[in-house]
C-alpha cells in the first residue's frame, strides 16, 4: 500500500512539473522592433550583457518590465529606424519600442500607446561654432539627420516649404556617424531628439554645443510604443501597465539610470 501512494505522489510531482514546463513553454514571445544605435533608449550593452539579449536601454528595460508583469517573453529585432513601421504592418513585428515619435500621420497606420516621455528636437553643432545659434543661422549651410525621424521630417518640410533653405541634407540610418562628420567639420549641424543630443554632448563636452531652436522651428513630441492597428486587446493591456509604471516613476527611473551609468555608449 505504502508503495502505491508513495508511486502515487511521484506521478503527481512528474506531471506538476512537466505541466509546470508546459505553461512557461507556451508563454508567448513578442518581437519588439527597435533600431539599436539611439541612446539612451537602445543600445548594445557592454560584452553583450544587456536586458533583452545584448540590448539595453528606456525602451529595452521598459518593454521587458511590461511584457513580464504581462506573462509574454520578449525577443528584439534590430532594424533601420525607417523600416520599422513596414515591419509592424507586416506582421514580421509585434510593437515598436524605439523613441518613436507620435505624430498624426503615423498614428493613420499604427496604433500607439499613451506617451511615455516628453521630447523635442535640439540642434548640435561644433563647440567653436559661433555663427549658428537657430534654425534660420542654418540657411545654405549642411544639415545632418536620422533617415525617417521627426528630426528629418521637419527639417525636410522646412527646406521643401522655403522655411529655410539648406545647403544640402545629409540622411544617415545611425546618428553616431553624422555626429562624427559635425565634430570633423564636413557637416555644419545634425539634428535629433534632445535626450540623444544630450547624451553626445556629455560624451564630446569639448567638441559639441547643443542648443533648441528659439523661435520655435520644432513643435513639442512626445514618444509611444507602437502597434498594429488589428492589436486593440494587446494595446490595451500595455497601456495598463504602462500608465501604473509612468505614475510610479518608472521611466523617470530609467532615465537617470542610463545617463549616469552608460553616458559612454553615446560616443
Amino acid at each position: 500500500m505504502k508503495k502505491l501512494i508513495l508511486l502515487a505522489v511521484l506521478v503527481f510531482a512528474v506531471v506538476a512539473f512537466v505541466g509546470c514546463n508546459n505553461d512557461e513553454s507556451e508563454q508567448r514571445t513578442l518581437v519588439m522592433g527597435t533600431s539599436a544605435g539611439f541612446f539612451p533608449f537602445e543600445f548594445i550593452a557592454d560584452y553583450g550583457q544587456g536586458v533583452i539579449g545584448q540590448y539595453a536601454g528606456i525602451d529595452v528595460s521598459l518593454a521587458a518590465r511590461i511584457a513580464d508583469e504581462l506573462g509574454f517573453n520578449v525577443e528584439i529585432r534590430d532594424q533601420e529606424f525607417g523600416g520599422l513601421i513596414l515591419a509592424l504592418q507586416n506582421r514580421e513585428i509585434d510593437f515598436i519600442a524605439a523613441g518613436m515619435t507620435i505624430r498624426p500621420d503615423r498614428q493613420e497606420v499604427v496604433n500607439f500607446t499613451v506617451p511615455y516621455f516628453n521630447a523635442g528636437q535640439y540642434v548640435v553643432v561644433r563647440s567653436d561654432n559661433n555663427a549658428v545659434h537657430s534654425i534660420a543661422d542654418l540657411e545654405g549651410k549642411l544639415v545632418g539627420v536620422q533617415l525617417a525621424t521627426t528630426g528629418d521630417l521637419a527639417i525636410t518640410d522646412g527646406h521643401d516649404e522655403g522655411v529655410v533653405t539648406f545647403g544640402n541634407i545629409a540622411r544617415f540610418t545611425q546618428p553616431l556617424p553624422g555626429i562624427l562628420d559635425v565634430i570633423g567639420g564636413s557637416l555644419d549641424a545634425f539634428v535629433i531628439d534632445a535626450p540623444v543630443a544630450r547624451g553626445f554632448l556629455a560624451n564630446h563636452p569639448d567638441d559639441l554645443r547643443v542648443f533648441a531652436d528659439p523661435n520655435g522651428f520644432f513643435g513639442p513630441e512626445s514618444f509611444g510604443m507602437a502597434f498594429h492597428k488589428d492589436d486593440t486587446e494587446l494595446l490595451a493591456q500595455f497601456n495598463e501597465v504602462l500608465s501604473r509604471l509612468i505614475a510610479e516613476g518608472y521611466v523617470d527611473y530609467l532615465y537617470a539610470y542610463y545617463t549616469t551609468h552608460y553616458a559612454h555608449h553615446a560616443n
